[in-house]
């Protein structure tokens, strides 16, 4: 019975086109109406099987392309017609290459050969389409993704620079510090007083140390000219001893113990007006001296 129909349907699909294609099957997308096959009770029909049913393309660098190919195979007693093929977007996917330009017979295949060349980096997608005359698939969308990156481009390696071993060096010692000796203050240089017509040791104390308390430490200091502390001479080269804190108080103590000693002797020589002037004549400068070494 098949064989009948078919060849019913061949005769009369001879018949019909000699005029216009002279037996010869046009080149090109494949036309259902040219290439339509009889078919009764829904037996005689194609059958499409497509594999793969999805592209996932992965991730490809920017600016190089990957393809991909899709194949469609009939299944069907009756011929199987694809036509339309196309891209949804067709910005990053292209068509390459396809050879379903005409029907396949039963068992025959054919494929469409997809290329993904990514212009910059991102996630992309499309979809391939096409038509066919299987009642079951009539409309066909495969879909289409991929990713491309950019990869980081790192600078070459450096050299590692050859390192010189370092010696061992012995900690340094620390140097001694010496305490350097505080400087002693040097000793005050003493001074000297000549002695004037009508000078007391009281009158000298008072005017160099500023009380007439420490002339005591005159007396001692100069006990190698001076035998009674009453008794001075005019011209007399005294030395003045320079007196601490401390000393000064000594002296003052050891000043007053001599004046209790002497408390029944007078505070000092009787000194005339005119040795107070300084114009006494000759003979009253020897009173004067007279008067000194008196008691």
């Amino acid at each position: 019975m098949r064989k009948v129909l078919i060849g019913f349907s061949l005769l009369s699909l001879s018949l019909g086109f000699a005029q216009t294609t002279e037996g010869k099957i046009p080149d090109g997308p494949a036309k259902e109406g040219a290439y339509w096959v009889l078919s009764l009770y829904g037996k005689l029909v194609p059958y499409a099987v497509i594999t793969p049913t999805q592209i996932n393309f992965g991730q490809v660098k920017v600016g190089e392309t990957k393809t991909a190919t899709v194949n469609i195979t009939n299944k069907g007693p009756s011929y199987l017609v694809i036509k339309k093929i196309a891209l949804s977007q067709g910005y990053a996917f292209k068509i390459v290459a396809t050879n379903c330009t005409k029907p396949l017979d039963e068992n025959k295949s054919c494929f469409i050969e997809v290329s993904f060349t990514p212009p910059k980096q991102g996630y992309y997608t499309d979809s391939l389409t096409f038509e066919t005359n299987d009642p079951k698939h009539p409309q066909v969308a495969i879909p289409l993704s991929g990713e491309g990156y950019q990869p980081i481009v790192l600078p070459p390696p450096q050299p590692i620079p050859q390192v010189k071993p370092v010696k061992e060096q012995k900690p340094k010692e620390k140097p001694k510090v010496v305490k350097k000796q505080p400087k002693p203050k040097p000793k005050p240089k003493p001074r000297y007083w000549v002695v004037k017509p009508c000078d007391t040791l009281w009158d000298i104390s008072s005017s160099v140390y500023g009380t007439p308390l420490l002339w005591g430490a005159i007396f001692l200091a100069n006990q190698d000219k001076i035998q009674d502390p009453w008794i001075l001479q005019i011209g007399q080269k005294l030395v003045i001893p320079p007196l601490d804190k401390k000393q000064r108080e000594e002296y003052k103590k050891l000043t007053l113990q001599l004046m209790e000693e002497m408390a029944d002797r007078p505070l000092g020589p009787k000194c005339p007006p005119c040795a107070a002037e300084g114009n006494c004549t000759p003979k009253e400068d020897k009173e004067n001296q007279t008067t000194q070494k008196g008691e």
